[in-house]
């Protein structure tokens, strides 16, 4: 547990041009049932995006679920953050998909959830 408390939100995927992109799991940031697989790429009209899944492992429901998608340069400094959204329903030991468009490409992401909400009745 505390191997994973210091990867925690810095989960680095590193993206040079002609690199091959591999997902990347990592834990949220707000709760260790929620995790998440993304992987950085490109929109069908060519603009950066983060695109993956938020895997439920609770036995309620996670609804309103907000991500934050920090871009960070060579040096490790964040150069720009763009908010997105899971929409709909992250259902009971399953997994939602999101797509968050980024602004600014950088070398690498972190990507955290920032708040969501546990539905009453699964």
């Amino acid at each position: 547990m505390n191997r994973a408390r210091t990867i925690l939100g810095a989960v680095l995927l590193a993206l040079t041009a002609g690199s091959v992109v591999e997902a990347v799991n990592s834990p949220s940031g707000i709760d260790p049932r929620l995790r998440l697989e993304w992987e950085a790429g490109r929109s069908r009209s060519g603009r950066a995006e983060i695109s993956g899944y938020i895997y439920n492992d609770y036995g309620r429901a996670a609804i309103n679920v907000r991500l934050l998608v920090e871009t960070v340069d060579a040096s490790d400094r964040v150069i720009d953050r763009a908010v997105g959204f899971v929409y709909g329903v992250v259902p009971v030991f399953n997994r939602s998909p999101f797509v968050v468009p980024v602004k600014t490409p950088g070398a690498s992401y972190r990507i955290t959830v920032t708040s969501f909400e546990w539905r009453d009745g699964g």
